[in-house]
């Protein structure tokens, strides 16, 4: 028995003896990663909607909060978004994992966000639905072609970006054919 034992910690440790991260792990890391990065603070112009450095005149604080769920390769994003301290609502996007094109996912700058990462669909095909509650409102519905999160800062995006493609890759993900 010490011989067998002796043999597994010279196996875990032998350099290049490591397999990839399952679906499982990957999908939990990403649960919760996200609930503890997936947040951004912001100024909001309150006359176009664009980005601006809090305490100028016409900005507005905003508070953007993503969470990442799934039930095997089926994946739920929710977005909440709090403008002026007060809820704006709520976007919540169901998806397969396997609709999504790994090429795609990225970190961006997406205004006013710094620290994003969006993933778009094989093929640019409106496989994302989306549902928006506005605070005190009646949920819309709509389909999209990509899906988006925020994050508090660059590194953690870009640690995102790796997993989340790896998570379309293991359940089945193509490329866009060009």
């Amino acid at each position: 028995m010490r011989t067998i034992l002796v043999l597994v910690v010279v196996l875990n440790v032998t350099p290049g003896a490591q397999q990839p991260a399952s679906l499982e792990d990957t999908l939990v890391w990403m649960h919760n990663f996200a609930a503890d990065n997936g947040s951004q603070f912001t100024g909001q112009r309150n006359t176009d909607k664009g980005a601006c450095k809090l305490g100028t005149p016409n900005c507005e604080p905003r508070h953007d909060v993503t969470t990442f769920d799934s039930h095997g390769c089926l994946a739920t994003i929710t977005w909440s978004v709090d403008l002026n301290y007060k809820d704006v609502g709520t976007h919540t996007y169901h998806f397969s994992l396997k609709d999504l094109d790994p090429n795609s996912v990225a970190r961006v700058k997406d205004n006013p966000f710094e620290n994003a990462v969006v993933a778009e669909t094989t093929n640019s095909e409106k496989k994302v639905a989306e549902s928006f509650t506005p605070a005190g409102g009646k949920a819309e519905e709509s389909k999209h072609t990509w899906v988006e999160l925020v994050f508090d800062n660059g590194d953690n995006a870009g640690r995102f970006v790796k997993a989340f493609r790896h998570a379309i890759q293991l359940c089945g993900g193509k490329p866009s054919v060009s």
